[in-house]
């Protein structure tokens, strides 16, 4: 083994802040080896990994970083996939995507086809070459996102929360690819906050802490989430909010996505939606908030067909990409947006915002911009916003992506809060179908086009 990075007293300060992110860090990569970076959401884990790749412009660092496995003018020595990968998708097919990096680096046209292909299938992602990206699952975007780089036979692979998007048997082709890499000399790091399953192929864990240290060690499994007993069932669901009746939506190629799904949602209930990565999750819950149409079946929420001015202040939903609802310049005015435009007074609307910063324990982020916040962090910001109107019906697509066990355990019970408190009605999605499913009053799994009741 060999050494191909190596940190000395790196240093790291972003414009304005008051404290440095990454202070005085050492470490070492070397070859064939994997590597994973823990630490508490918003504790600079994307910092670190953009400081490595060379991706890290605005703000001032000390210290060195030194590359001496990187040859002079290989940029794609160090491969990375952003914890966001629809920031760095740059072409239209699954083909292309994949195929983008080897015309950069004029590899013979005859040796593409193969090369893409063994990628895709090392990542289990089985679409035609022609196949649009914009059709494609979040899981299914990071999936082919690490084709893209194992392709390009990257020296330092960087993953950024793999285990934020990809599901269980995504997780498994990962860990076997991960271990074909280590045995051919590629060292990688993990940004992840829940490494279980991709211990096998761990050899040293890295923790950041809040204050920008960087310790060695092993990894300690956070056991809060597992020790606090999951919130008593609604025995009696009120009157029915939604129902959903014989639904269908065709995808790319009018494939069906699923076909007859029916369920009913009743006021004060708790539902979870689980499936796959690409199995249609996010797809059913825009049909049920009006966002798309389905070719078949029909929807009725709070009485009637979905409706923007009907609905406004009575549904609330929180989209799996927090980037695409934060648009405000702090945090404070982003939860006090939908205040006022439902109308309620300067007092009401002080009193719900600084209720939801306290909620999700992000008061101290309240006159921060949101767009420099970590993915973690816009995902708590994202979701106060959503939970200040006290929605009757919230709709949550996979809403603990990019936290840490503390705050994803933490984001639950202020779920069950605000639905016991509120009478909030719950529907969330998970792609690990096993994750939190028993807060939940009932189960509905997509799979193969079908929904089953758990």
């Amino acid at each position: 083994m060999s050494v191909i990075l190596r940190l000395k007293d790196f240093t790291f300060s972003y414009p304005e802040a008051v404290a440095p992110v990454l202070n005085r860090l050492n470490l070492e990569v070397e070859t064939g080896r994997c590597y994973c970076l823990t630490g508490p959401t918003g504790s600079g884990k994307t910092t670190l990994a953009l400081a490595l790749k060379g991706l890290l412009s605005d703000g001032s660092y000390d210290g060195k970083i030194d590359m001496p496995g990187q040859t002079d003018g290989n940029s794609m020595a160090v491969g990375m996939v952003l914890q966001d990968p629809e920031v760095q998708l740059l072409t239209s097919t699954v083909g292309a995507e994949v195929a983008f990096g080897l015309e950069n680096l004029c590899v013979s046209p005859a040796e593409m086809p193969q090369r893409v292909t063994a990628a895709l299938q090392a990542v289990g992602l089985h679409k035609p070459l022609d196949y649009p990206v914009d059709k494609l699952s979040m899981g299914q975007k990071y999936r082919l996102l690490i084709a893209a780089l194992l392709v390009m036979e990257p020296q330092l692979l960087i993953l950024d929360e793999p285990g934020a998007q990809l599901d269980p048997d995504g997780l498994e082709l990962l860990r076997n690819s991960l271990r074909h890499l280590k045995d051919s000399g590629v060292a990688i790091l993990l940004c992840e906050h829940r490494p279980d399953e991709l211990l096998a192929e761990i050899d040293i864990f890295w923790q950041l802490d809040n204050v920008g240290s960087l310790q060695q060690g092993r990894y300690q499994k956070d056991t809060a989430a597992s020790t606090i007993q999951p919130p008593e069932p609604v025995c009696e669901a009120g009157e029915v909010l939604l129902q959903v009746e014989n639904l269908a939506f065709l995808g790319v190629d009018d494939q069906p996505v699923w076909t007859d799904v029916s369920f009913s949602v009743g006021r004060g209930s708790r539902y979870a939606l689980t499936g796959l990565n690409g199995t249609g999750k996010t797809t059913l819950l825009r049909c049920v908030a009006g966002f798309l149409s389905p070719q078949q079946g029909q929807v009725r929420i709070l009485g009637d067909a979905p409706d923007a001015s009907r609905l406004r202040g009575r549904l609330g939903c929180l989209f799996q990409n927090p980037q695409k609802q934060i648009f405000e310049t702090t945090v404070r005015a982003e939860i006090a947006f939908p205040l006022k435009r439902f109308g309620l007074k300067t007092p009401e609307i002080e009193s719900r915002v600084a209720e939801a910063l306290a909620a999700c324990a992000i008061g101290h982020l309240a006159d921060q911009s949101p767009h420099k916040l970590s993915y973690g962090q816009k995902h708590l910001v994202a979701l106060a916003s959503v939970l200040a109107p006290r929605p009757e019906l919230l709709l949550l697509d996979d809403p603990l992506a990019g936290l840490d066990d503390f705050h994803s355990l933490a984001v639950m019970e202020l779920l069950i809060h605000y639905n016991r408190q509120h009478g909030t009605t719950l529907l969330w999605t998970s792609h690990d179908p096993e994750a939190w499913s028993g807060w939940a009053d009932q189960v509905l799994h997509l799979e193969r086009g079908r929904l089953v009741a758990r």
